[in-house]
C-alpha cells in the first residue's frame, strides 16, 4: 500500500511516500515544500497545494496521513493557519480519492520513538537509525513518523480481524 503522509507548515510542509505491508515500510520519497514568504496567504495555500498535487500524481498514493491539529493556547494564530494548510490538502486527498488518517503528534512520537513527548531531533534520529540513511529534515521526519504510527494500526487491525474469525 502506498502512503503519502505531510507534516503540514505554512512555511514548510515536509511529505514522505512511503510502500506499507505490515511494519516494513520502504521509502519512495522525502521532501519539503517551501512556501514563498513574499506571497500572500493565498498564493502560499495554492503553492502548497500544487506541488502536494504533483506528488500525489506522481507517485499514486492510496493513503493520506496527517497529524491532528495541536496548538498551544498562547499561539491561536498559529492553529487557524496551519489549519488553513491542512485544509488544501484535505481537499487534495478528496479530490484524488485518497483515504484520510489522521494521528495526535503524541501518539505518532509514541509508537515511533516509544515517547509521546519525544522532542524534533529525536524523532529525526530514529527515522535516520530505521532507514539507514540521513532524513532531510524534522519536517520529513515527522512526516515518517505517521506513516509508522499507521503501519502500526494497520498490523493491529489485521490482528483484531484475525482474532474475530
Amino acid at each position: 500500500m502506498r502512503v503519502l503522509a505531510v507534516d503540514v507548515g505554512l512555511r514548510t510542509s515536509g511529505y514522505v511516500v512511503c510502500e506499507v505491508d505490515n511494519l516494513n515500510i520502504r521509502l519512495i520519497k522525502e521532501g519539503e515544500i517551501k512556501s514563498p514568504k513574499d506571497k500572500k496567504l493565498p498564493a502560499r495555500l495554492f503553492f502548497i497545494y500544487a506541488k502536494l498535487r504533483e506528488v500525489i500524481e506522481e507517485y499514486r498514493p492510496q493513503v493520506l496521513v496527517l497529524e491532528k491539529l495541536y496548538s498551544h493556547y498562547r499561539h491561536p494564530t498559529t492553529v487557524s493557519l496551519l489549519s488553513q494548510v491542512r485544509g488544501a490538502v484535505l481537499i487534495l486527498a478528496e479530490e484524488h480519492s485518497i483515504d484520510f488518517y489522521e494521528y495526535a503528534p503524541t501518539k505518532a512520537r509514541k509508537s515511533f520513538v516509544g515517547k509521546g513527548s519525544a522532542r524534533s531531533y529525536q524523532v529525526k534520529r530514529m527515522a535516520e537509525n530505521i532507514l539507514g540513511t540521513e532524513v532531510k529534515s524534522q519536517h520529513t521526519a515527522d512526516a515518517f513518523s505517521l506513516v509508522v504510527a499507521f503501519s502500526h494500526y494497520l498490523k493491529k487491525k489485521r490482528l483484531e480481524d484475525d482474532w474475530k474469525d
